[in-house]
């Protein structure tokens, strides 16, 4: 009987020390680039399930959890340990979201061009590969060429692991561009194609604003002292 019930404690530590704190966890999140950034829009985009009740989940809540989830550190505030009451009750608030994240974060799943870019952007390589996207492919977005270095930027955006969302995403008319009309320039100018014959594509720069990756570390050290919210288990 003994021997048994030791084994069952050990199993137990071992699962209890194998998951990291739910402060620990978001720290490391906070000081990530982009997984700082993913965390900063799950503050924004989920504020109304994490300070009332909700009975479904917004979608900038679910755009916001897909992205950080996407992250090796978001993935850990999924299994972390929580110290406390209220960040227990925070995951249980979010558990509503849990369906919509799932199926999104499936590999065959097609998401709209906003979320793909979120994931994308929340992983540091993929993040730099579409910042050279966005700053060699002016010229494409404009329908005018395209260039060398806009070519070579597509195929290394594409190379990236955390970009296989951009190359099968959709426009669903909620950009802040005319994401159809640079599909079919991409289509056109780079690889010489009508739009329907090719539609891996990833989405075009937003035409105004900073990049999501400029995020200021003093920003995040802020949200990482004062932040006390948990990803669901």
């Amino acid at each position: 009987m003994f021997p048994l019930l030791a084994m069952a404690v050990c199993c137990v530590l071992r699962v209890v020390l194998a998951s990291s704190s739910c402060e620990e966890a978001r720290l490391k999140c906070a000081y990530r680039t982009g997984c700082g950034m993913a965390l900063q829009n799950y503050i924004v985009g989920c504020s109304g399930v994490l300070h009332g009740p909700a009975a479904s989940c917004p979608e900038s809540c679910q755009h916001a959890l897909i992205a950080l989830t996407s992250t090796e550190e978001g993935k850990d505030l999924m299994t972390c340990v929580c110290a406390d009451e209220f960040c227990e009750e925070t995951k249980r608030k979010v558990e509503i979201c849990r369906p919509h994240v799932l199926v999104a974060n499936r590999n065959e799943t097609i998401v709209s061009c906003r979320v793909a870019q979120w994931i994308c952007t929340a992983d540091a390589l993929c993040s730099t590969a579409l910042d050279y996207y966005h700053r060699y492919c002016r010229a494409m977005f404009h329908g005018k060429k395209c260039t060398h270095r806009c070519n070579n930027s597509i195929s290394i955006l594409r190379r990236q692991e955390k970009a296989a969302k951009l190359n099968s995403c959709r426009c669903d008319g909620q950009e802040e561009y005319d994401c159809p009309r640079i599909r079919t320039n991409m289509a056109r100018l780079c690889f010489h194609k009508e739009p329907s014959d090719h539609q891996e594509l990833p989405p075009p720069a937003p035409p105004s604003g900073a990049s999501p990756r400029a995020v200021s570390l003093v920003v995040v050290q802020l949200m990482a002292s004062l932040l006390r919210w948990a990803v669901f288990t």
